[in-house]
């Protein structure tokens, strides 16, 4: 296995000057608040069912226990914690939408999502693909090939809002499938947690489309963002070499978020990893993206992290050095991101 590095500084553009703030890091013992939310069973069945057989690989069964194990940090909050099942993971727990029991994603300090992603438009390799397209009445159904029918640019991804999204080749975007069919979040510039003074979101697919004003991920609480899914954070090609495909992404949602997790391709349900350990190293204090590769499935692990700028070196990273148990300060609007992923030659790390 080979651990690959990457960092990067990233010039956003903005109608004025931001200044990158950097927050005093924070070495108390505060309870963090975790939200779960495990999504293996789709309306109708509009995704594929991944449910799994063991409790320790599904981060709603042992993983939620271990990390509730306990009183006070470094466990989890137990009054504001929260864990969110099959039906119970739609827009309204994604989102800050006011209004509703739920709580979204930016308002807990690290959410663990599992279930079906995608981004778009994704570098896949060349095999058959399932996909629906909304035609103004109806909803047709699809077989292609990943990488030619350019999800998100030349074939509308209709799963957002409709018309559906044609931007995708040049504001690329990580998908969530949400459980009501034909529905997603949708992380990126022109979408959900991007910049701009309000995001499209709908509950179903024949609802009308509303307008929702929030800020970016982190603005709020979240640190760290696992997306436990297939290729949702692609900082990698299928042979290992560097993509800027989550960079692309992620940078517009960064508020204040420290890193998101994921893989950068596929794997199937049977490759997951006991999560037991994952939880017992949070709590232990090991750095959260060592832990994250721990479990990793099918090297196919990836991360994004901010950074702080000027780049001061791995030593005193927040890739390398972040925790659950004790996070680092806030890098607010960063213009420096580190990525890493697991690749399947060697044991070296490399850096460029």
């Amino acid at each position: 296995m080979k651990q690959q590095s990457i960092s990067k500084t990233y010039k956003r553009s903005f109608s004025t000057l931001l200044a990158v703030v950097i927050a005093a890091a924070i070495t108390g013992c505060k309870e963090n608040e975790l939200g779960v939310y495990t999504l293996c069973s789709y309306e109708d069945n509009w995704k594929g069912n991944v449910c799994l057989s063991d409790p320790d690989d599904d981060p709603y069964e042992t993983f939620w226990t271990v990390m509730n194990s306990g009183s006070g940090a470094p466990y989890a909050d137990h009054g504001e914690s929260r864990r969110y099942k099959n039906q119970d993971v739609n827009i309204r727990s994604v989102l800050p939408i006011p209004g509703d029991s739920y709580k979204g994603w930016d308002e807990f300090d690290l959410v663990f999502f599992y279930g079906h992603n995608n981004m778009i438009v994704p570098p896949h390799p060349h095999d058959t693909f399932g996909y629906y397209t909304y035609n103004g009445s109806t909803w047709d159904h699809h077989y292609g090939y990943l990488d030619e029918i350019g999800w998100g640019s030349t074939t509308p991804y209709d799963y957002y809002t409709y018309p559906g999204v044609t931007t995708g080749d040049t504001h690329p975007g990580s998908v969530t499938y949400l459980y009501y069919k034909y529905t997603s979040a949708l992380l990126g510039g022109l979408y959900h947690y991007g910049q701009g003074t309000g995001h499209q979101w709908r509950m179903h697919w024949n609802d009308p489309v509303q307008t929702t004003i929030y800020r970016q991920l982190g603005n709020k609480d979240l640190e760290f963002l696992i997306l436990h899914g297939c290729q949702a954070v692609i900082t990698a090609n299928m042979d290992g070499s560097y993509n800027d495909m989550a960079l692309r992404t992620f940078h517009w949602t960064q508020g204040s978020w420290h890193i998101i997790m994921g893989h950068y391709k596929s794997y199937s349900t049977s490759q997951l990893v006991s999560l037991v350990g994952f939880a017992n190293d949070l709590i232990a204090g090991v750095p959260i993206q060592k832990a994250y590769f721990d479990v990793d499935p099918a090297n196919n692990s990836s991360a994004i992290a901010a950074e702080a700028y000027p780049f001061s070196g791995w030593s005193n990273s927040t890739m390398e050095n972040d925790k659950w148990s004790d996070a680092m300060g806030d890098h607010k609007d960063s213009s420096e991101f580190t990525m890493r992923w697991v690749t399947n030659v060697g044991t070296s790390q490399q850096q460029w």
